[in-house]
């Protein structure tokens, strides 16, 4: 309106030879139009009728005065032009200022509903926060809550892990003393371990000197109470050298070195050191249930190939096969008490090794395999002789009890 006003009053004191006031109209009205060409945009999306503001805008845009120049100056038509813009103008700034007052209304109604708008989205804002400030409390107190029970529940899951671990080695043992961990590994990897050639092993075989009549004069339990602390010394023994306890028939104890882990030719030198020992440590000894005879062992040596296996699905035994196993079997059978008697290949290989005191026993008839020299292991150069541990021996109650305990 305030631009149309100015053009109005340019107009109105205008001549066509006045062309600078012309123009000076001429770029209010282009305002102006622009102004109107914007309010009918605004009206068209509040939805309200803008007829009259077209109506205006077409007047205008059509209008000879937008585009008069120079070249179209004529007094008559200046006159007639200029005649019917501002009779035209007059006319549609009092429309404008009807349209003015509808339109403050219109603003004033939207802006009351901005602003109840508003409102109500704080009160909502506030009633939300209120709300929250009132369950903070709450959820804190359930956030430590699940806290706690996570806490507890990982607490729960460790101590199952430990557990389990645990039983898991106890049961490791176990099997560990059924079959060689190596081969329990592969047993396991593997669901099947094939059998396995070995060049040179070294076997251990014992036994108790007259079993036979003193397992008639006693009764079975003093029978397992002897060989269970026999035995138990026995394997407490061996733990010091790098040899595996196969089994124990009856009172037959036998130990290999060389095999399910080759050690290179140590394994005659392993066995020997443990014959040596386990001899010192039965030295002395007697049968615990008739203190005044004495206990004595016989023990063979042999050194030679063998194959290694597991054998059995059901309760599986790692066994070893080869004439190395009998030949080992006859030194034990064919020696004396308390000596250690070994085969002619395993007096070479602990020559090859060394400081191993031998004595020949000379050609013994060993059955199945006819005349062989022999020879009788006598000790080690330097080796320190410990005190007998057959103070050790404990009664057999007391041993179950121990292995129930554990």
């Amino acid at each position: 309106m305030d631009e149309l006003s100015i053009a109005f009053t340019m107009v109105t004191f205008s001549t066509p030879e006045n062309l600078e006031r012309i123009q000076k109209a001429q770029n209010h009205l282009a305002v102006a139009l622009e102004h109107l060409q914007s309010t009918v945009q605004y009206l068209e999306v509040e939805r309200i009728n803008t007829t009259e503001l077209e109506e205006i805008l077409i007047f205008y845009k059509t209008s000879t005065l937008l585009v008069w120049n120079e070249t179209n100056i004529a007094a008559g038509a200046w006159h007639y032009t200029s005649y019917n813009f501002t009779e035209k103008t007059y006319n549609f700034l009092e429309n404008l200022r009807e349209i003015q007052n509808n339109l403050w209304i219109v603003v004033r109604e939207s802006a009351a509903t901005e602003i109840w708008n508003a409102r109500r989205t704080l009160v909502l804002g506030v009633s939300v926060l209120l709300v929250v400030l009132f369950a903070a409390p709450v959820l804190v107190v359930l956030l430590q809550h699940t806290l706690t029970t996570i806490q507890i529940f990982t607490e729960s899951i460790e101590l199952s892990t430990q557990q389990l671990m645990a039983e898991k080695q106890k049961s490791d043992m176990l099997l560990s003393r059924m079959l060689p961990m190596p081969v329990l590994r592969r047993l396991r990897a593997q669901r099947t371990v094939p059998a396995e050639a070995f060049d040179a092993v070294t076997i251990y075989f014992s036994d108790i000197v007259g079993f036979t009549n003193i397992s008639a004069n006693s009764t079975p339990m003093e029978i397992i109470n002897m060989l269970n602390m026999l035995y138990r010394m026995f394997d407490d023994t061996i733990m010091h050298y790098n040899v595996y306890k196969v089994e124990t028939i009856g009172d037959a104890y036998m130990v290999v070195s060389g095999l399910p882990q080759r050690n290179g030719n140590r394994h005659a030198s392993e066995i020997a050191d443990m014959s040596l020992a386990l001899m010192r440590s039965v030295q002395g000894a007697c049968v615990p249930h008739r203190p005044l005879e004495t206990l004595r062992v016989r023990a063979g040596v042999n050194t030679g190939p063998c194959v290694a296996g597991v054998v059995g699905a059901t309760m599986p035994r790692y066994c070893l096969f080869g004439d190395t196993i009998n030949t080992a079997s006859r030194m034990e059978s064919t020696g004396e008490p308390m000596k250690i008697h070994i085969s002619h290949t395993t007096k070479t290989a602990l020559d090859i090794i060394g400081n191993y005191m031998v004595e020949s026993r000379g050609m013994v008839d060993v059955a199945g395999k006819g005349l062989m020299e022999t020879f009788w292991l006598l000790g080690k150069v330097g080796q320190v002789q410990m005190e007998s541990p057959r103070c050790r021996l404990q009664d057999y109650d007391q041993n179950v009890l121990e292995l129930l305990i554990k």
